[in-house]
């Protein structure tokens, strides 16, 4: 019985340290669609809908947004843009986690970007086509969207 207690323990341990190192995320929801990095066609009245308050700020002609990557992964998770027009997201991460120590917008090809503790760490681009976007962590685990209106 013992013996088998100390071939458990070390992978509980592993399992507890890797779900802390990730915080809290739609991931823990198994009932949630997962979210692919490919471009959808559109975004649905749904979605804009559900993202009245997250739209940018407007400085010198480009959408600029605050996104927190902390505890709960990414604030906010949506985030309206309009196609055509620059945008700057500005991440800071704060947290310590592995899971948020990066992040990418793999379909808008941005790679994976360092965000390092409580920095704010801004990613400019100009969404060129209407569609819902997916950023992510870089370990893919915590998400979030950005839905390009044309």
């Amino acid at each position: 019985m013992i013996l088998n207690t100390m071939r458990i323990l070390p992978f509980a341990l592993f399992l507890i340290l890797f779900i802390a190192a990730c915080g809290g995320d739609e991931a823990d929801d198994l009932s949630a669609e997962p979210e692919d990095t490919q471009a959808h066609t559109h975004a649905t009245a749904e979605d804009a809908a559900t993202i009245a308050e997250t739209t940018p700020t407007m400085v010198d002609g480009v959408q600029v947004i605050e996104v927190e990557a902390g505890m709960m992964g990414f604030a906010p998770k949506k985030i309206a843009l309009e196609a055509g027009v620059p945008a700057r997201l500005v991440f800071t991460r704060t947290v310590e986690s592995a899971c948020s120590e990066q992040v990418q917008i793999p379909a808008l090809g941005i790679e994976k970007t360092d965000l390092p503790l409580n920095e704010p760490v801004a990613i400019a681009f100009t969404p060129e086509k209407g569609g819902s976007f997916t950023f992510v962590c870089g370990m893919d685990m915590q998400t979030g969207t950005l839905l390009v209106e044309v």
